[in-house]
């Protein structure tokens, strides 16, 4: 019986990743091949050795490569039409070979993956589309791994932990999975589980990072990105570390009252270790799903307003960067509030982070260009604006400023609007091309926090009181900096 239950809770989840994927048209339009590779994926133990994890990308690069050479070499000889349907295939079939490593793969591997789909605008549709299961249904691991977790954590199974206990898994994401449960005494919670050796995995990927990167070695940044790279691995480990999220968790459910409409869900201390997390069950759904019943304008303003109360509330509040506001990590309540779960990576900055932090934003809402070309000299990690070159200076300042341009606008402001998100991406790339990534290791987080959190409001097409927002809330934590 209870195989047979294991069996049942694996085809449930199976189908449910299926049901949101899109299919081959040509190689695979009912998706039985899809099917039997999400299955292999579930049943396999995430690879944790630095060599099977680089042999795999490898592997990836390989299939890909020829999947694009084969478009490449049937659209010569198609008109207009059958070359667009070509390349959207291409795209299709690409993304589905992404969606399946990075789900074999997991940890900082599936955490690219995440990124990319929450980029509008940026990747091909199909690979946006595809990848965003990343975010909450990706391949679930096999039940008998959870049970193994329990055993560690707790010495005994989950349905023994538990009054009840879902085998089937509602979420799956890059470093753990979420089941439905019941504790004994009655309340429904969201049971979180760590994959099995995923700290490890996060391990192997930054040294083959490394590895792979060596040959920048002799440049003079080099030191520059070995500290990156350190605070990546940080900053990934961070969210491994259950307990710690279990924190964070409490003392952002402490900063909001019922009147903000704004939940954080209750942690269950007696049910969480450093690999298990155990949290009051929300009631709603996901953006997409959200989106699915064609919202109107006002509904998507109200989440819109929410999000950024919450967002400045943790900032000037708690001194936080969120630096995961992927579209798993908001709940739309029927009831109009909106959902914070996830805080496993959470920047608390530092007295001199936040001092330097708030130096920066007031010289740019009072047009003070001095201070504002000095606080970025600073965070180009430069002495001074005149040791940088005049165009580092202009990229870097010029992003700045479409970061500050919702702080600076009175009324309404709508981050819906295509040409104002697509110059932040475009103004990010073409830093990235000039090779001015040069900063401090909490820009890192700075930008996960903003380009994240600006791509989830372009997907929804808010707008709201942004300023109005921000003077709001930065000044009730003037008046009260408990």
């Amino acid at each position: 019986m209870q195989t047979e239950k294991k069996t049942t809770a694996g085809t449930q989840d199976m189908r449910a990743l299926l049901d949101v994927l899109p299919k081959e048209r040509n190689t695979d339009p009912t998706g039985q091949r899809l099917a039997k590779f999400i299955t292999s994926i579930s049943d396999k133990r995430v690879p944790t050795s630095s060599f099977s994890r680089i042999w795999t990308l490898g592997s990836l690069q390989a299939k890909v490569t020829l999947g694009y050479l084969a478009y490449w070499l049937h659209s010569r000889f198609a008109d207009t039409d059958e070359k667009e349907r070509l390349k959207s295939e291409a795209h299709l079939a690409a993304a589905l070979k992404l969606l399946g490593t990075m789900g074999y793969l997991r940890g900082a591997v599936m955490k690219v993956g995440q990124m990319l789909a929450n980029l509008p605008e940026v990747v091909p549709e199909e690979f946006a589309e595809v990848l965003s299961a990343l975010h909450f249904e990706a391949p679930p691991m096999h039940f008998a791994m959870v049970r193994e977790v329990f055993l560690d954590e707790f010495g005994r199974e989950p349905e023994e932990v538990f009054a009840s206990f879902d085998q089937q898994a509602f979420a799956a994401a890059s470093l753990g999975q979420v089941h439905r449960a019941r504790l004994h005494t009655g309340e429904e919670v969201a049971v979180k589980i760590q994959y099995p050796g995923i700290a490890r995995t996060i391990k192997a990927d930054l040294r083959n990072l490394r590895f792979l990167l060596q040959p920048l070695c002799l440049t003079k940044d080099w030191q520059d990105t070995l500290a990156k790279l350190a605070d990546i691995e940080r900053m990934l480990l961070m969210e491994t570390d259950y307990a710690q999220e279990a924190m964070f968790g409490k003392l952002a459910r402490s900063a909001f009252t019922a009147a903000d409409r704004v939940v954080v869900p209750q942690i269950y201390d007696e049910y969480s270790t450093g690999r298990v997390l155990t949290s009051e069950y929300l009631h709603g759904c996901h953006i997409n799903d959200f989106l699915a019943t064609d919202p109107g304008q006002g509904e998507r303003d109200h989440f819109t307003h929410l999000l950024t109360v919450a967002t400045y509330r943790l900032y000037y509040r708690l001194h936080w960067l969120p630096a995961d506001p992927h579209p798993g990590n908001f709940i739309f309540m029927a009831d109009g509030r909106l959902g914070l779960i996830d805080f496993g990576c959470t920047l608390t900055l530092s007295d001199e982070e936040w001092l330097f932090s708030n130096v920066a934003i007031q010289a740019a809402l009072d047009r003070d260009m001095p201070s504002l070309n000095r606080a970025i000299a600073r965070a180009c990690r430069f002495d001074n604006p005149d040791d940088m070159e005049p165009d580092h200076l202009e990229v870097i300042r010029n992003g700045f400023y479409w970061f500050m341009e919702p702080w600076q606008q009175e009324g309404v402001f709508d981050f819906g609007d295509r040409d104002f998100f697509l110059r932040g991406i475009d103004n990010a790339i073409e830093a990235t091309r000039k090779g001015y990534t040069r900063s401090l290791p909490m820009t890192i987080w700075s930008n996960r926090f903003t380009f994240g959190g600006r791509a989830f409001c372009y997907k929804l097409k808010g707008r709201c009181e942004f300023r109005k927002i921000f003077l709001q809330e930065s000044s009730c934590a003037r008046q009260d900096p408990a």
